[in-house]
């Protein structure tokens, strides 16, 4: 019996310094944020400095804790996939589908250009396409996005200059990006126009092929 106490108990202080190790990692991101990490001018000595700073199964760890911030899961996250994609082999998908979501409602990049819309009316965006590796996974949560209407910040870059398009899409909803992400998962033709009225329309026909009576 004391060798089994032992063993909890060496047990017990591994999960403990597991647990500190993650919300260590998960504050230092939260207080750097998205922007510092793979944006600013020297991003990418920052990025490679938080990297080594703790081990892949650290961040491995901080994205599959259902119980870390939203944001460190979701910047934990963008940093493994730049590092080892097989990492989704090894995490709940459905869980993980969530976190994106809280990102784009929440605009965790700070620039919603990211989620698409950028080049074309059918681009899904860097972060936005992630939502196509998550596949039906993602699909009941981005179809109850598809009733929310709010208009977000959507800026363009910088000498970017596809906005002068006058079929390019100038105010974006959270509902068009879930439209944009449903109609690629599912391979179902989408034309989004400038107009919010031709827009919702489109979007009640795919919505109605998504969920046929």
């Amino acid at each position: 019996m004391p060798d089994k106490e032992n063993q909890d108990q060496e047990t017990a202080h591994v999960n403990q310094a597991t647990s500190e190790d993650t919300f260590s990692l998960a504050r230092r991101l939260t207080k750097i944020g998205y922007p510092a990490l793979f944006k600013e001018a020297d991003h990418e000595h920052l990025l490679d400095e938080v990297w080594k700073s703790a081990s892949q199964q650290d961040f491995e760890r901080l994205v599959g804790d259902t119980k870390a911030p939203s944001l460190a899961r979701f910047l934990g996250s963008q940093i493994l996939l730049g590092r080892d994609m097989t990492f989704f082999s090894r995490t709940d998908l459905n869980s993980l589908s969530d976190v994106y979501v809280q990102a784009l409602l929440g605009n965790y990049t700070k620039t919603m250009t990211d989620w698409g819309f950028l080049h074309r009316n059918d681009d899904t965006g860097l972060i936005g396409s992630i939502f196509l590796v998550f596949g039906e996974r993602s699909i009941p949560q981005l179809v109850n996005l598809l009733s929310d209407g709010t208009v977000v910040d959507y800026q363009r870059p910088f000498p970017d200059v596809s906005g002068f398009n006058p079929t390019r899409l100038q105010k974006v909803r959270i509902k068009d990006f879930a439209a944009l992400y449903l109609s690629q998962i599912k391979n179902i033709p989408l034309e989004l126009k400038t107009s919010f009225d031709e827009r919702d329309k489109e979007i009640i026909n795919l919505k109605n092929k998504l969920l046929p009576e």
